[in-house]
């Protein structure tokens, strides 16, 4: 690498162009193919996940069309808008006035017409589902509205949750229209405070779907800008499409954040770059900046070429057909200051470099000490990233290629660009030029001599650095000043007893904490989160949560290899294994199957012809027939048995309610008893679907996958550590490092309210790229250590030094991270508040290893190892005293 980067320090002109116009090139990709893509149920699910496979199943027989619908059992996710209505004054919904705006309300959503994108006037009409040839209105609230609206509510005597009406043929189901329902001594609703509206509509042609897309988000805007005719309720929206445009939005507030992020990151690389000096002037010590030593145009450059990096890297991945998510819109934020951290390490390395070298040589000479720390830095990170990219999780897996190749593309370009840019500002600096103006500097032996504004614009040190009668410099010391204070003050301190009891306490404290955390963490990713709290979606997701908790309670199983339940054997076996899908304690068990075998029965028994099913006996021709004239009379049951042309059953579903599970792992373990019992009867091809499926599966891989991901990364990185740094002891501090970093952000997350899902698990994986980075530095920067400071030990050597070449590098990076992110803490999303929360964590935790735990351990095991080494050496050189006394004493014995 010194020679490579020689070879730039000689020619540094094709380095710097030619990556300009690769940077050109690869642009392109971005300007042209550039395009997010979004589906919250597709970034956060496994892509192998069986529920998609069962949903099809569903999609296809159920409901592939817009026709096959009926109300209350609809399976899959439709285009649609929910309205949450609750009193202003929090009060009860069914009281007179309320009522009747709810009427007002409704018949504004249904009736009223619109304007599309292209001026066309259209209504809900036009889009909804339709049952029994007309739209699906919300009969049932409308119902419940007109009778507390006239006042009939005695005459009615409306019962909860279930209400039967002489109107209707089947008991209505008023759990899922009325929520926070108080009932008299009769069982009588009585009040109400919320209600819950569904609009479905059409879906199954391209024009429609972005009509109904419309027709929602036209909803949606009347509720936000207050233009719907309500003025005692308050409505909430959501729809099919709330999920994604909040990410979309999420996406317009970040974007513009980034200018900021890259103006303060330049603003804080420039201020690294200052090299000042103290003078003696007047009887008093004043600052002078020296312009010749100074590198803030490098600092500039290194912002810069990060960004090219960044800009690189996403169009060579978009030309590549790489899908971009919502979530790589974080990456440049993070990737920035992992460019910023090699910038700083690669000047700090220079510095190091004698002044009296020639350009070539420092540039050789710095890059040898640079470049280990840069390759491990990056090839570390890299493979944090890719090993991430294992997680079968869309949203983890882009995010970790594109960070991979930003990663990448900012090695390339920092041993390119910036080091020949760096060559050029050294030949300034040979030439006691301005680093900015390129102008010839005052020296500062001539301070006396200057103006006030060439004190401070122009001034610069010359090699090697003279005094003055009339002007003296500090005391003459080739150490840079924070390699003063990290080896000649902080270091000290961990010679402190008091100090060195503290950092074991918080050791044990950092454990403790991280155990329990990790004890109470949260597995998943809860989908509302991506609701920000001043949106009226979140405010329907808590209330639904709250007043309508069964809102999502069936499970639907498919039968797609039917036996024939006319014959008394294949129906008694059918029916046994129906129980067993209602015995797990998550199933409420026989009461809440719904199942149209049993609807047959009662069909029949209301005709006044009981069958004794249990001593029934059809072909399937016969039980088929018998069974076309109960489907043709209950629409409820009519597309649950599929047949064909001779009417034969190919096919048909039932369902089971299912009990609201508190835990997440409560979701996985139904979903794991359901299947399994699904997987036991392959004869019948059951399968088994619910929303909560989607949960379930991307719960069951989060722990699993975390697990593996730290394990292929303590596997890998150690090796690649010792490719670098072939130390033994590195390779433990590195294992114990990442291991120590990981488990603490896991726990420490789940106290700052952050689930292990997976915007966390990137940040899991890139903490490993950060362990590794940090405890190789440290670990090799004291296991090299040669020098002697004396009258001191050897151990506080080592600190001593390792302290003086990394400490400062170590504190700039974490600090610019920090800086990177934190402007992500004003983006009110879900996603990148979390990665703010966890990339924080990783650099606080990571800082606290590698500048105290990490220093702290090796110098304790580095005296202690070198007391008992003393300590046998001196029980050695005891023993060999006695041993010549005692040969002294046998001697003379035999001489006398």
């Amino acid at each position: 690498m010194g020679r490579y980067c020689r070879f730039v320090a000689r020619n540094p002109w094709p380095f710097i162009v030619i990556p300009c116009l690769l940077t050109v090139v690869l642009a392109t990709g971005f300007l042209r193919n550039f395009q997010i893509v979004r589906g919250v149920h597709w970034l956060y699910s496994p892509l192998n996940a069986p529920w998609k496979t069962e949903e099809a199943v569903l999609q296809k027989n159920w409901a592939g069309d817009d026709v096959h619908f009926y109300p209350g059992k609809d399976v899959l996710r439709r285009k649609g808008i929910y309205l949450l209505v609750e009193s202003e004054d929090g009060g009860s919904v069914l009281r007179a006035e309320e009522a009747a705006e709810m009427l007002v309300l409704m018949d504004f959503v249904t009736n009223s017409t619109f304007l599309n994108s292209k001026n066309h006037p259209f209504s809900y009409r036009d889009l909804c589902l339709r049952f029994q040839g007309d739209c699906f209105l919300n009969a049932q609230a409308k119902m419940i509205a007109s009778i507390y609206a006239k006042g009939d509510q005695n005459v009615f005597n409306l019962t909860y949750p279930l209400f039967i009406s002489k109107f209707s043929s089947e008991p209505i189901n008023l759990a899922t229209t009325l929520g926070g329902v108080t009932l008299d001594e009769n069982e009588h609703v009585t009040s109400a405070q919320a209600w819950m509206l569904l609009f479905q509509l059409k879906q199954h042609d391209k024009e429609l779907m972005e009509l109904s897309s419309e027709f929602e988000n036209l909803i949606e805007d009347y509720v936000v800008q207050r233009r719907l005719p309500t003025r005692l309720l308050r409505v909430s929206p959501f729809h099919s499409n709330t999920l994604d445009k909040e990410l979309a939005e999420a996406n317009t507030k970040l974007i513009p954040k980034f200018s900021v992020t890259f103006t303060l990151l330049i603003i804080f690389s420039v201020c690294c770059t200052f090299n000042t000096r103290w003078v003696q002037r007047g009887g008093g010590m004043f600052p002078v900046i020296d312009w010749v030593l100074s590198k803030p145009v490098m600092g500039v450059v290194g912002v810069a070429v990060t960004g090219m990096a960044v800009l690189s890297a996403m169009g060579a991945c978009l030309m590549l057909g790489v899908t971009f998510v919502d979530m790589c819109t974080v990456m440049p934020f993070l990737s920035l200051t992992v460019g910023i951290d090699d910038t700083f390490l690669m000047l700090a390395a220079w510095h190091e470099t004698s002044r009296g070298l020639s350009v070539e040589d420092r540039i050789e000479q710095s890059m040898r000490h640079a470049a280990v720390s840069i390759s491990i830095t990056s090839l570390t990170d890299a493979l944090a990233f890719l090993i991430g990219a294992i997680a079968p999780l869309p949203a983890v897996m882009y995010f970790c290629y594109y960070s991979a190749a930003a990663i990448s593309f900012i090695f390339l370009y920092s041993v390119t660009i910036f080091v020949a840019l760096l060559s050029l500002q050294g030949r300034l600096e040979a030439a006691h030029r301005h680093n900015i103006t390129m102008g010839r500097t005052r020296d500062m032996d001539s301070i006396e001599k200057t103006s006030f504004l060439e004190r401070i614009f122009k001034m610069g040190s010359r090699a090697p650095i003279q005094t003055s009668k009339s002007c003296s410099l500090e005391e003459l010391d080739p150490r840079l000043w924070y390699q003063r204070f990290f080896e000649d003050r902080f270091a000290r301190l961990f010679q402190s007893r008091i100090l060195q009891f503290i950092t074991i306490v918080l050791i044990v404290g950092y454990g403790v904490g991280a155990y329990f955390g990790v004890k109470r963490l949260s597995v998943g990713f809860d989908l509302s989160n991506i609701v920000p709290p001043s949106s009226p979606a979140r405010r329907f997701l808590e209330v639904r949560s709250e007043l309508f908790p069964d809102d999502v309670t069936h499970l639907d199983v498919a039968v797609m290899k039917p036996p024939n339940l006319g014959e008394r054997g294949q129906r008694n076996a059918f029916l046994s294994i129906l129980s067993k899908f209602e015995e797990p304690e998550c199933t409420v068990g026989r009461p809440g199957s719904d199942f149209w075998l049993f609807a047959l029965a009662e069909y029949h028994k209301r005709l006044g012809f009981p069958v004794d099913w249990e001593n029934l006996n059809m072909t399937a021709e016969e039980f088929s027939s018998t069974l076309q004239g109960f489907l043709m009379a209950s629409d409820r049951y009519a597309y649950d048995v599929l047949r064909d042309d001779n009417n034969t059953i190919t096919a048909f579903r039932f369902s089971v309610t299912l009990r609201k599970m508190p835990f997440d792992q409560h979701v996985v373990d139904c979903a794991q008893k359901i299947r399994a019992i699904c997987a036991q009867y392959e004869e019948y091809g059951l399968v088994s679907y619910s929303p909560l499926w989607n949960l379930a599966d991307q719960f069951e891989i989060m722990w699993p996958q975390t697990m593996q991901d730290l394990y292929i990364s303590i596997a890998v990185m150690v090796p690649v550590a010792l490719l670098f740094v072939p130390q033994p002891l590195c390779a433990l501090m590195i294992s114990l490092n990442i291991a120590s970093i990981a488990f603490g952000v896991l726990g420490f997350m789940s106290w700052w309210g952050v689930n292990l899902d997976a915007t966390s698990m990137i940040t899991i994986a890139m903490s490993v790229g950060f362990s590794v980075d940090f405890a190789a530095h440290v670990t090799f920067a004291y296991v090299m250590e040669k020098r002697e400071i004396p009258g001191e030990s050897t151990a506080f050597c080592h600190l001593a030094g390792a302290l003086g070449a990394v400490g400062w590098p170590v504190t700039q990076a974490s600090f610019s991270v920090l800086l990177g992110v934190s402007i992500l803490a004003t983006v009110d999303s879900y996603v990148v508040q979390t990665c703010f929360k966890t990339v924080f964590l990783v650099i606080i935790f990571g800082s606290i290893h590698a500048l105290l735990f990490l220093p702290m351990v090796l110098y304790l095991l580095h005296t202690t190892f070198s007391y008992l080494k003393n300590l046998a050496r001196r029980g050695a050189v005891h023993i060999g005293s006695n041993d010549s006394a005692s040969n002294s004493t046998v001697s003379t014995t035999r001489s006398l």
